[in-house]
């Protein structure tokens, strides 16, 4: 909003221009497939090779390649992943009621099927602080006023009782004021004392009113360790009237008195529902709202004791419980009901076993558990590639290969990596099919995915023989490195592929036999000389429009459409005017500048690399009056040297002999 002008001066008006666009993430790669533990269709992320270790098992499931494949992402340089566990098991679970019997939690099996003895579980009520022995503090004492804004107490002690930031009443017209400071037996108020109030009378804390969020609390035993905390649900009672609240700070305050005394100043999340009298004859008592809960199985049980349903709090449940390593897994159900404290607390009941579990059959696993598990990923918003090695064991692979290339076009901001099928040779013969016939069944208009020929020797989990696996997981990785190295402009290929030291049998092809596959859109893992390591040498997306062909072109066009789309998020719902229209091309200009720069782009300047139009040819009333705003941005990607042709000749004077 523009400045104000009235007197005349000199006016200071801030602005800040359009934010820069910062390029987004083109890396996190996203792996489903069976294994040995962890959640099921739960994405997880995974920053390194041991902690999917210690999440989805030390070793692979037999018959299956996931564990393969995370290894080969992060041996190539992977960094970041997302992995998903395909299972058509199910964990059998519980509902857990509120005390006003809306459900509230709900409790599962740490591992699928209906374990025998079954899982069983107990709520059992908890308060930590007792409320026969912790009140709220209600201190009195005697005054005399000495000046107009300050009293005198009895004694030091009595004085003590009373803190900076309190509101008490003085006399027999209970005048409310705010302490500001205390000194021995002096107590100074923030402002001056009513007349009414006499030369002296008692002294108390103030009522609290409704909508008070400071309560000070005492207790006649120690305070147990973690039951007055950030969190902590509160009940205050005084006669009929009740309230339950929970804490967002407590400050622990020790008086000078005789014995000692230690009082809370707790202050509430939100302000009281109900008053509070600091009548010393009729005490307002306080207790702590937790809960035990206490998974069994036959004759072992593991208690988890004091429990809280605040997530602030130390002890929130499902940290707690789910931490743990033990037998369940609990989460609140959203929406939560909309009980308040402390009706909101899980009932007392148990113990209740666990029901309707199904024991996982991975020999029966179907294609509609893979893209189960797929169809999780559509609420990740930062992945870039995704791959099923496992795909190609599926009962119809192409069904969930197709679907992963369905699913890339429909969220448009990630890339599908597929792997060929175990064992195939290179080329269709009669009846027996080849690579190029899957990859018939493969396209993808745009490029929104790749196939990857043929499978790797890699060297097994432990101590066996080496064996053979897709591709997807070392790709995958070697995107990821070429990424950190060069750009998501440069094409993932000519590259090492670590950890392999071979390929399947009969899958090195010569020149000409590679050249048939590649002009297919089939990528090839080559060994140019005996016992050489395995080189990606494609870089070939599925596509039937050529524009998309090479899969740096489709990947660089992912990440400046998602950068744009976030970097340009300000604008909406701004004024639709030239100024912001120029706003939002400076932005643009300035991002796409960078890249070509950095050699995404073609050209000699950036005029030759790239346009942006934004303005009234594009942008006519009738699209305004519709609440649109349209820009144009045209891009000339860097395509990769795929063929390198070299004229060479023998030159003699005027003589010219050439090969071509």
């Amino acid at each position: 909003m523009a400045v104000q002008v009235s007197y005349p001066g000199v006016y200071i008006e801030e602005f800040a221009p359009g934010a820069p666009i910062q390029g987004v993430g083109t890396s996190t790669a996203a792996f489903i497939g069976p294994a040995a533990s962890g959640d099921l269709d739960t994405p997880t992320r995974v920053t390194n090779f041991d902690t999917f270790q210690a999440l989805f098992g030390a070793q692979p499931v037999p018959g299956f390649f996931l564990w393969y494949a995370v290894r080969g992402f992060f041996e190539n340089g992977g960094q970041d992943c997302y992995v998903v566990r395909a299972s058509n098991g199910q964990y059998a679970a519980l509902n857990v009621q509120d005390r006003a019997g809306n459900d509230l939690l709900r409790v599962r099996a740490r591992d699928p099927g209906n374990p025998q003895p079954p899982v069983q579980v107990e709520i059992v009520d908890a308060h930590l602080l007792q409320s026969a022995n912790t009140s709220v503090y209600q201190p009195t004492g005697q005054f005399t006023v000495t000046a107009i804004r300050e009293v005198r107490l009895q004694s030091a002690a009595e004085a003590a009782q009373f803190r900076p930031g309190d509101w008490v009443n003085l006399g027999v017209t209970d005048a409310r004021v705010q302490i500001a400071g205390a000194s021995a037996d002096r107590i100074r108020f923030t402002g001056d004392l009513a007349t009414a109030i006499g030369g002296n009378g008692n002294i108390r804390l103030a009522d609290a009113p409704a909508g008070s969020t400071i309560l000070r609390i005492t207790s006649a035993v120690p305070v147990p360790t973690g039951s007055l905390v950030s969190g902590t649900m509160l009940t205050i009672t005084q006669g009929a009237v009740t309230d339950t609240e929970i804490v967002e700070s407590v400050q622990a305050e020790p008086l000078q008195t005789n014995p000692p005394v230690t009082t809370y100043r707790v202050t509430f999340r939100q302000g009281l529902r109900a008053a509070f009298s600091m009548d010393p004859a009729n005490a307002a008592t306080v207790e702590s709202e937790e809960f035990h809960f206490r998974v069994s199985r036959g004759a072992a049980t593991t208690p988890y004791d004091n429990l809280a349903l605040d997530a602030s709090h130390p002890r929130y449940f499902a940290r707690i419980i789910n931490a743990s390593g033990g037998l369940a897994i609990v989460e609140p159900i959203e929406p939560p009901p909309p009980d308040l404290p402390p009706r909101n607390m899980p009932a007392a009941g148990g113990p209740t076993q666990l029901a309707g579990g199904v024991d996982e059959d991975l020999s029966n696993l179907a294609d509609g558990d893979y893209t189960d598990a797929l169809d999780t990923l559509r609420r990740i918003d930062n992945v870039n590639l995704i791959a099923i090695p496992d795909a190609t064991i599926a009962p119809n692979p192409a069904v969930v290969q197709q679907a992963v290339i369905a699913h890339c076009e429909l969220m448009q901001d990630r890339f599908g990596v597929l792997d060929s099928l175990p064992g195939l040779p290179p080329f269709e013969a009669g009846a027996n099919p080849g690579v190029d016939t899957q990859r018939r069944g493969l396209d993808s208009t745009r490029g929104y995915a790749a196939l990857y020929y043929p499978w790797l020797r890699v060297p097994a989990a432990g101590r066996g023989a080496p064996v053979l696996v897709p591709p997807s997981g070392h790709i995958c990785g070697i995107m990821a490195r070429v990424d950190a190295s060069r750009g998501v402009f440069k094409a993932p290929a000519n590259e090492n592929v670590n950890g392999a030291f071979d390929i399947q049998p009969g899958g090195n092809l010569s020149n000409e036999e590679q050249g048939q596959l590649n002009l297919a859109g089939i990528n090839v893992v080559r060994v140019f000389s005996g016992g050489g390591r395995p080189i990606l040498w494609g870089a070939r997306t599925t596509a039937t429009n050529l524009s998309w062909l090479y899969v740096n072109v489709r990947r660089l066009f992912l990440f400046l459409e998602e950068s744009i789309q976030e970097g340009i998020r300000y604008a909406v719902f701004e004024p639709n005017t030239p100024a912001l229209w120029q706003s939002l091309k400076r932005t643009i200009v300035a991002f796409l500048t960078q890249q070509w720069r950095d050699g995404a782009l073609f050209g000699n300047t950036p005029e030759e690399a790239f346009f942006v139009q934004i303005d009234e040819t594009n942008n006519p009333f009738s699209e305004q009056a519709l609440g649109r705003l349209h820009i144009t941005i045209g891009a000339r990607p860097a395509f990769p040297a795929e063929f390198i042709i070299v004229r060479i000749g023998i030159s003699a004077g005027e003589s010219e002999v050439t090969e071509g």
